[in-house]
């Protein structure tokens, strides 16, 4: 357990004061999920970057409002279990307005993505530095880092925090964040389990070498942590469709996708007005499509998807893909349900997630 006089608490706390008034050599930030991966990538690469044979001034960026890290139970929970302080956080208002932070940063580095979100695709000139574990895209082949496709995009972090730590064994990995990054990399490959698809080698590597250094029992911290990600009983709809949201851009098509914990016929019944909140949210991000991607692990792992799109005729024209490449079948609404302009479905194909879904629809609209 971390505590004030924790390296990483000190540097997280003196990282946001900086923020305040001097220039920043990098900006460290990950997707605009701000899921737990994203938060600790960002952290980790700030703190290697700035513990390097060439130190730099990194600040690890939150990519949400402070308000809605409530939504992030995950990420909560595990700097709880660490001791590292939201507090000492820098989240995306805490200078506002941004433009204000970007004019005194020199460049970004993007982890867990490789395609920056609008907020910055405006000063996509100052991308600098790349760490992820999604499809290369190959937009910013000037960009240094590196794209692998391991389970997490912490492993890569990890491996460079243990490689640097070879060379220069008198710069200790703090335990904290050993934790944090082993905690993400857990999540993200369902604790190391080869029957989910998401582990590879190196991904147990970095855990076997983070392990002794974090001090935690990998199976109680996994369950805690999925415990904690389930946790939604206290969100309404609109949490729900906020908690774990992408938007993606597809020529001129805008997509977002949210990743929801909770299985569609349940939703459905929760929510008989799931439908109204569906597209109440869609305009809201002013999406052209805005589809929900369910999980429910218990008693058995099962996907659905709802699709919302602003014109019926942009539906008809994605349906065939997403039935083909997802295996859809038709929900049939509980009574008392109004499902509007959104169709409900159960996944057959279990193994497309979000993630693997954005590079088919990336696909799709690129045709001509």
């Amino acid at each position: 357990m971390a505590n004030k006089k924790d390296p990483l608490n000190q540097f997280l706390a003196d990282t946001r004061s900086m923020a305040q008034a001097q220039d920043i050599d990098m900006l460290v930030f990950g997707n605009e999920a701000a899921d737990l991966d994203s938060v600790v990538s960002a952290i980790g690469l700030a703190w290697v970057l700035a513990n390097d044979s060439k130190p730099c001034r990194a600040l690890p960026l939150i990519p949400t409002r402070r308000d809605d890290f409530r939504l992030k139970t995950e990420s909560r929970w595990v700097l709880s279990q660490t001791g590292i302080e939201a507090e000492n956080l820098f989240f995306l208002d805490d200078i506002q307005p941004l433009d204000r932070l970007i004019a005194r940063v020199k460049g970004f580095a993007l982890v867990d993505h490789n395609k920056p979100s609008h907020v910055f695709l405006k000063h996509e000139e100052k991308i600098k530095f790349i760490m992820d574990h999604h499809e290369d895209l190959m937009l910013y082949p000037y960009a240094l880092g590196r794209i692998e496709p391991v389970g997490s995009c912490a492993t890569l972090v990890g491996e460079e925090l243990i490689d640097g730590n070879k060379k220069n064994p008198a710069e200790k990995i703090p335990q904290s964040l050993a934790a944090l990054l082993l905690g993400a990399i857990l999540i993200d490959t369902v604790n190391l389990d080869p029957k989910a698809g998401r582990m590879t080698p190196k991904d147990q590597r970095v855990v076997e070498g983070l392990t002794p250094i974090a001090g935690l029992d990998t199976e109680t911290f996994y369950q805690g942590i999925r415990a904690a990600k389930s946790d939604i009983s206290e969100m309404d709809t609109r949490d729900l469709l906020r908690r774990d949201c992408k938007t993606f851009k597809f020529n001129t098509v805008s997509c977002t996708v949210a990743s929801v914990p909770l299985d569609l016929e349940q939703w459905m019944v929760r929510d008989t007005n799931l439908a109204r909140g569906i597209e109440a949210y869609a305009q809201e991000v002013q999406a052209d499509i805005l589809m929900t991607m369910n999980t429910q692990r218990m008693p058995e792992f099962s996907r659905g998807i709802s699709v919302f799109c602003k014109s019926p005729a942009l539906f008809t024209t994605i349906l065939a893909m997403l039935t083909f490449n997802l295996d859809l079948e038709v929900i049939t609404p509980p009574r008392g349900f109004e499902p509007g302009d959104v169709h409900f479905f159960r996944q057959g194909n279990l193994s497309l997630s979000r993630k693997k879904l954005e590079p088919v629809l990336d696909q799709y609209f690129s045709k001509p």
